[in-house]
């Protein structure tokens, strides 16, 4: 959880660069809103490893719930 939490911070600070009022300093390093979704991707990914969930289950059964419980909550765009 605290890797997770880390990574979390991390795409904030990065969104934050891009569209927020802070911008990079000079000594920073650079990277983007995609690696540290990435660097998420992988932490999730290796936590449900470590806890035997299968992740397409889980993200489908989350959809599923979603796309139902939501359906008239968002405006289609077609």
């Amino acid at each position: 959880m605290a890797r997770l939490t880390e990574e979390v911070g991390e795409l904030a600070r990065e969104v934050n660069h891009y569209y927020g009022e802070k911008p990079k300093k000079p000594s920073e390093q650079e990277r983007t809103v995609e690696e540290e979704l990435g660097d998420i991707i992988f932490v999730l990914s290796c936590f449900a490893n470590s806890l035997d969930i299968d992740l397409s289950e889980a993200f489908h059964s989350s959809i599923t719930k979603i796309e139902s419980r939501d359906k008239h909550r968002w405006t289609r765009k077609d």
